[in-house]
């Protein structure tokens, strides 16, 4: 019953990022990636000029054998080569958090869980999603909480 009660809050408590997750346009395409992306000189502006030596730095960096023009399996590659980045970024900042929940949760700093501990942190996690107290969290909770 506990584990469950916890798995319900950790999912209640991702619900509001997953829901802004796909309000936003796909990755790479926003307005945010693009300045990301193109704004070199970092001054809040991308001119065309600036767009296009991106570009162009990008399609030489992509045609790895130098022969004008990017075949398949380059381009995949860059893109293989961006995604393992991304993802070894995105596991670090994931793994770290994670050494940062374990220790919220390890409550006698011992370096241990106990399931006591482990309780005590879904307990407050469904007290403050359950805003009205009904035992209950569903739409009836304050947003506020979520």
């Amino acid at each position: 019953m506990n584990a469950r009660l916890f798995a319900l809050a950790a999912l209640i408590a991702a619900a509001p990022g997953l829901a802004l997750a796909q309000e936003e346009p796909a990755r790479g395409h926003s307005k945010v990636e693009f300045m990301k992306a193109y704004d070199t000189d970092l001054d809040g502006k991308v001119s065309r000029a600036e767009y296009e030596a991106k570009r162009h730095a990008d399609f030489v960096r992509t045609d790895t054998d130098r022969n004008g023009v990017v075949d398949e399996a380059e381009y995949v590659a860059e893109y293989a080569a961006r995604l393992d980045a991304e993802l070894a970024a995105m596991r670090k900042r994931q793994i770290d958090q994670a050494r940062v929940r374990f220790g919220v949760i390890d409550a006698d700093k011992d370096g241990r869980m106990r399931e006591p501990e482990y309780d005590a942190v879904a307990a407050r996690t469904f007290g403050r999603l359950d805003t009205n107290g009904d035992g209950v969290v569903d739409s009836a909770d304050t947003a506020q909480s979520h």
